[in-house]
């Protein structure tokens, strides 16, 4: 009963319904869209931002390595120490001097570096040198794990977190869990043998240094582990020991929940060092944006909502105004009336349904009178045509009685070309017919040919090709005769020497195409694009050109506007005149075969 009621009812009733219901789910569908992507998009902000921060940190971090490896590859190559690695006993006289020029390239590298806690050098004859770092007893070094290490590795560099067990000295009041040992392996020119270890102590306060300003908030930090699962330094708190050591990628993003807190991980591996920063982020704190902006949101839709059906309630009316006027003038449209127009000080869509309904009328009534017009130019053509075929009759009727007098007289020459014109002219006529075989419309243009070749002699000479099979079509009469006199009196004639007009018609598809194609002078591209342009648009210029364009409106007029004339360069040279034509056939012709 209701729905009846609300079907019955009155369009303002019915938009002011409609639009209620539906702003009331936009609006709720709007919440809970704008919830998901919002919580989507500032985690996707989040993220980026952590990894862009991670990745700023790993570097900052390999950068810290790689400029401590540096000074590794120093030592490496410098010839004190190649020389130094070189004795074989401790009481070499050269030893002394050896190691108090290696130490000078120690301190010269240490020296104000805060990061470096010492650094060493040690053969494989037992045999040290260093100058913060000192062997705690008579144990050779080259028993130690970190050496064995570095030279297990063949040069390749070492990282040792926590280096336990070794029988050096750190000095500086620090621990085994404050110093990262960095080592390489030195070996001969042939790589094959290990002539000692260099070893650099780097402090883990230069990485406190460097995590320091990075803010997780308030509860997150960073830490770093390496590839065992080791921590390589972590901050002054017990929750990073309840966190995952190995990283994974599937650690990233996953939620871990530590005494009271839930932290989110994510984990930045160095290709460079094997080694991994891990952020550990507060779960909660980065959910607090989101429940805020869920609370303020919410509360914005509703007052939306209500400013919203007041709206509706005020403005309904005028939605109902436009469409009413609208709907009695397509009423007056439909019944014939198309001297209606929408008027009206409207804005937005129903101003631009207004100009719509507008220049439909418009398209409308010039619809009507170009078709009228089109009628009118074909009736006027096809009066043309027939007033063309009425006034040969006398001159033609002459004609046949010249040329049986020129029988009488013997005179050949004289019997051909009148011969020749009179079938011209009998062809034209045809009996009143627009359309006419083809081999009908190529005898009358062969027929004109001759005559202009009496006419013109050497000057002149012609080809008509045509297959059999084509023959027995139909086509629009007389269209190839004013395209042949246009390449005489405009290509042939103009040119110097004697030249030459061919006549072809060739099947393409289901279309004929009839060309006549000479190697006159030629015409300029920019005047033969401007006739194209003008046969395109159906348009006849003011002067000249008449016989051209009459074919060309014949035949669209006849058959629509993709078939009818245009030109074309000739290769070598001159113009290509080519009709698109159908192909029709016509049932009581003979001659020919149409598939």
């Amino acid at each position: 009963m209701m729905w009846q009621r609300f079907r019955h009812g009155s369009l303002r009733g019915k938009l002011l319904a409609h639009e209620l219901l539906s702003i009331s789910l936009a609006m709720l569908t709007l919440l809970l869209v704008f919830n998901v992507i919002f919580t989507y998009t500032a985690h996707g902000q989040a993220d980026a931002y952590n990894q862009q921060l991670l990745r700023q940190t790993q570097t900052n971090l390999d950068l810290t390595i790689e400029r401590t490896d540096d000074i590794l590859r120093y030592l490496i190559q410098d010839p004190v120490v190649q020389e130094y690695l070189q004795l074989e006993s401790f009481y070499d006289a050269r030893r002394l001097d050896l190691e108090t020029a290696v130490r000078q390239r120690m301190q010269m590298y240490s020296q104000g570096n805060e990061t470096i806690n010492g650094i060493i050098v040690a053969n494989a004859h037992d045999l040290y040198a260093s100058n913060e770092i000192y062997r705690m007893s008579r144990t050779s070094l080259t028993r130690d794990a970190w050496y064995q290490q570095a030279a297990e590795a063949a040069g390749a560099l070492q990282m040792i977190s926590q280096p336990i067990g070794r029988n050096v000295t750190i000095g500086h009041g620090l621990s085994t869990n404050d110093i990262v040992m960095l080592a390489r392996a030195i070996t001969d020119e042939a790589g094959e043998q290990v002539l000692g270890v260099v070893a650099v102590d780097l402090k883990l306060s230069a990485l406190e240094t460097m995590f320091r300003p990075v803010k997780l908030g308030n509860a997150g930090f960073l830490y770093v582990v390496d590839e065992t699962g080791s921590v390589v330094y972590a901050p002054a708190n017990n929750t990073v020991y309840r966190l995952p050591h190995q990283y994974t990628p599937e650690v990233n993003g996953k939620l871990y929940r530590v005494g009271g807190t839930t932290y989110q991980l994510l984990g930045m591996p160095s290709e460079q060092t094997g080694w991994t920063v891990m952020a550990a982020f507060s779960y909660t704190e980065l959910m607090e944006p989101t429940h805020q902006v869920r609370t303020i949101t919410a509360m914005v839709l509703v007052v939306m909502l209500a400013v919203a059906t007041l709206l509706v309630l005020q403005y309904s009316k005028l939605f109902t105004d436009p469409i009413s006027q609208l709907r009695a003038l397509m009423l007056e449209a439909e019944n014939g009336n198309l001297d209606v127009a929408f008027t009206g000080e409207y804005v937005g869509e129903f101003a631009q349904l207004g100009r719509s309904f507008n220049r439909m009328i418009e398209n409308m009534r010039h619809l009507l009178q170009m078709v009228y017009r089109e009628q009118r130019s074909k009736r006027e053509a096809e009066l043309k045509t027939l007033q063309a075929q009425i006034k040969p009759h006398f001159l033609y009727n002459t004609l046949d009685t010249i040329r049986w007098m020129a029988v009488e007289a013997e005179q050949e020459q004289i019997v051909q070309l009148v011969g020749a014109l009179t079938k011209l002219f009998r062809i034209s006529l045809s009996r009143g017919r627009d359309t006419i075989a083809l081999k009908e419309e190529l005898a009358h243009v062969e027929s004109y040919l001759y005559i202009q070749k009496v006419r013109y002699e050497d000057k002149l000479t012609y080809e008509i090709q045509c297959q059999e099979a084509l023959q027995g079509c139909c086509v629009k009469k007389l269209i190839l005769q004013p395209l042949v006199e246009n390449a005489i009196y405009h290509g042939i004639k103009q040119k110097r020497g004697p030249g030459r007009i061919i006549v072809k018609v060739q099947r393409c598809s289901t279309d004929l195409l009839l060309q006549v194609e000479d190697d006159g002078i030629g015409m300029e591209a920019e005047q033969m694009q401007r006739l194209n342009d003008l046969l395109a648009a159906k348009t006849r210029p003011e002067e000249g050109g008449y016989g051209v364009f009459n074919v060309n409106d014949r035949i669209a007029l006849s058959y629509g506007a993709e078939y009818g004339l245009r030109f074309a360069p000739n290769d070598p040279g001159g113009v290509l005149a080519e009709i698109r034509h159908p192909m029709l056939y016509d049932p009581t012709e003979k001659g020919g075969t149409y598939v």
